[in-house]
């Protein structure tokens, strides 16, 4: 896919050798670690909290929000790896590169889907916490506050639900514009292919024009020197390597004299 270092195989094709850094695999793979390292650095913050920290819930939802575009970008990635090997003579990447590749997406995608089953135990963790304790203030203001009091309580509870769900929609609208962005990657990453592609396309056609050109000069000077050994018989040929000798001895007289 990329103009890289390449080895050519038995057969005569140009195949791409293992770990060339300028093909567009390697640079989307670079962008996806990225985010699984950044994902794990989120959940090491969040195991070294304490169970009831109320920070862990946003650790946790911002891991599964990292964790779910992580495995979109692994799916779109191992459909194209599924295509490279469909026809690896035409995208020029061989089987222990594509083995590589597919084994490196399947274990990346299991770190990250386990990654994402533990932050979101952690969530749903939270929200039943939180439903306990919403019972639990409910049954005490029955039992025997005020109206009044039960009515400032309500509100406070209400301000504070409020404004967790106003800091989660920020924080998604952060990871919804990082999601963006990584996607606009994609697309320019394929933009690139696509043109590396045709260019690679038109090189190959050029490259087989000259070579069916100079098969047809071959073949025609091959004609004529076979034309002038017959007309030249045995006799005449001796004559004209005892010219062409004389010729090279003069050359040599002349060269080092």
């Amino acid at each position: 896919i990329a103009s890289g270092a390449r080895r050519t195989p038995p057969g005569g094709r140009a195949v791409r050798a293992m770990g060339d850094v300028n093909d567009p695999f390697y640079l989307v793979k670079e962008e996806i670690q990225l985010s699984v390292d950044k994902a794990k650095a989120v959940t090491e913050r969040m195991d070294r909290l304490p169970e009831h920290n109320g920070e862990r819930a946003r650790y946790a939802n911002e891991i599964v929000t990292e964790c779910d575009s992580v495995v979109w970008q692994l799916e779109e990635l191992n459909r194209a790896t599924g295509m490279a090997e469909r026809d690896f003579v035409r995208f020029r990447v061989d089987a222990n590169e594509l083995s590589s590749r597919k084994r490196w997406t399947s274990v990346t995608k299991d770190a990250v889907v386990a990654m994402r089953g533990n932050a979101r135990r952690v969530v749903d963790g939270a929200a039943e916490k939180q439903k306990r304790a919403g019972g639990q203030n409910s049954n005490h203001f029955a039992a025997g506050a005020s109206a009044s009091d039960q009515s400032t309580q309500n509100d406070h509870y209400l301000d504070d639900h409020n404004q967790q769900q106003q800091h989660m929609l920020r924080s998604q609208d952060v990871d919804l514009e990082d999601i963006s962005v990584s996607i606009r990657r994609i697309g320019q990453v394929g933009l690139t292919i696509g043109e590396e592609l045709a260019t690679q396309g038109k090189m190959l056609e050029d490259l087989e024009q000259d070579v069916d050109g100079t098969n047809s000069r071959l073949a025609a000077a091959q004609r004529k020197m076979n034309q002038v050994f017959k007309k030249a018989g045995t006799k005449g040929q001796m004559v004209m390597i005892a010219v062409l000798t004389g010729i090279l001895i003069v050359l040599f007289l002349v060269a080092f004299m």
